[in-house]
């Protein structure tokens, strides 16, 4: 009899988990309208520059070692570098909607 109180009350806990998960999975991560003061900013790009730095020691080390070339080493800098500027452009405002745009959220089976 414990047995079976136990499976019900654990298939009661795994079925609310999913629950909530499901109520979750349609909404939308929207950054919110904030505007950061300048020391907010500057600190931001302090830490941005310091992110940078790792990563770029980061993918020097890969291409030493032969996992990438210098050319894909060169390109994925630029890359990095060109995301740094747009953030900048941006007021250090990260955007995460072109991600939810470019990957349509998948389909359910009925």
């Amino acid at each position: 009899m414990k047995k079976i109180i136990f499976t019900l009350i654990t298939v009661c806990l795994v079925s609310l988990s999913f629950q909530g998960y499901a109520s979750a999975e349609g909404q939308q991560l929207a950054p919110q309208k904030v505007n950061l003061s300048d020391a907010q900013k500057q600190e931001l790009d302090t830490l941005h520059k310091q992110l940078f730095s790792t990563k770029k020691e980061l993918i020097n080390k890969y291409v030493e070692y032969g996992v990438f070339t210098q050319e894909q080493g060169d390109l994925m800098l630029k890359k990095m570098e060109e995301r740094y500027q747009k953030l900048k452009d941006n007021g250090y405002m990260m955007r995460w909607h072109h991600h939810q745009e470019k990957m349509p959220h998948p389909q359910k089976n009925n």
